[in-house]
């Protein structure tokens, strides 16, 4: 039997969004009454409603991460049911979402990974800044940026897994619904994390961009004139710099941990679906 990780549910709380246009897809699944049935299907939801309401904040962001870790720890209790264990034990499509697993699994190793390259590469560039050392902005810059491509490369590659295809196809009814609310949570899951991907990415973009760094005046400096509402407009513009980093600097904290729980959570629901199928 494989490991699984030990998981941990002190999520931080995240704001209350309207109710998503679109619903889960309903399914008569057995016992569907089950708790751990309908917790699935409320953390689904969940990460719909957050996606349906884009805000790009590093709060926003935060929330999401928080809503995948929850659904995948939804995900994990379902595959423990005994009715579900018993029906992908004999399932065609399990190798499928297996794969797709596998995928997210990997995708997330890469952005916990790239999200330590992203924080090393903002804290250099925010100290050449403090030094006003042009040189050395400029080639942090450049790292930083090719973090950002990075970012952006794993959006694309869950392209696939967020739109929900068709699964082995199979004659069985308990088999359609069960692996239906599985590719369900997965396909969410893909979905959800190419918005934050892609927030994570835009964050970053507007705090490395060449608008941001007009310097004029140093941090205590700046920060004492625009106390006393005396800044010019250049020197406003070199604050609004200072909080684009802020910004990025509290996703990039957060990021660092969520995502390593997310993965975690990831490796957990697969390692739950490998064991089912091995004797």
């Amino acid at each position: 039997m494989a490991p699984s990780f030990a998981r941990s549910t002190s999520l931080p709380s995240s704001p209350t969004h309207k109710k998503a246009s679109y619903h889960v897809r309903s399914v008569s699944l057995p016992c569907r009454s089950h708790p751990l049935i309908s917790n699935l299907e409320e953390q689904i939801q969940a990460v719909r409603s957050w996606g349906a309401n884009p805000e790009g904040s590093s709060a926003w962001i935060e929330a999401g991460l928080a809503h995948i870790e929850l659904l995948q720890i939804a995900l994990e209790d379902f595959l423990q049911l005994p009715q579900t264990q018993d029906t992908l034990r004999q399932a065609a499509s399990v190798d499928q979402l297996l794969d797709d697993l596998l995928q997210l699994v990997d995708t997330y190793g890469s952005f916990v990974s790239t999200i330590l390259t992203l924080k090393e590469c903002h804290s250099n560039v925010q100290s050449a800044f403090r030094r006003q050392d042009e040189a050395r902005i400029a080639s942090f810059l450049k790292s930083q940026r090719n973090a950002e491509k990075e970012i952006a490369q794993l959006t694309s590659s869950l392209r696939g897994i967020s739109k929900c295809r068709h699964l082995a196809l199979c004659s069985d009814t308990k088999e359609i619904e069960i692996t239906g609310i599985i590719r369900e949570a997965i396909c969410t899951t893909a979905f959800a994390s190419m918005a934050i991907f892609a927030g994570v990415q835009t964050l970053s973009a507007a705090a490395s961009s060449k608008k941001s760094f007009g310097v004029t005046r140093s941090f205590k400096k700046l920060a004492i004139s625009y106390s006393l509402k005396k800044c010019s407009t250049g020197e406003e513009e070199n604050f609004n710099t200072i909080k684009r980093f802020e910004e990025l600097d509290e996703c990039i904290r957060f990021s660092e941990c969520l995502s390593e729980r997310v993965f975690r959570s990831l490796i957990n629901s697969r390692v739950s679906l490998l064991n089912i199928t091995t004797p």
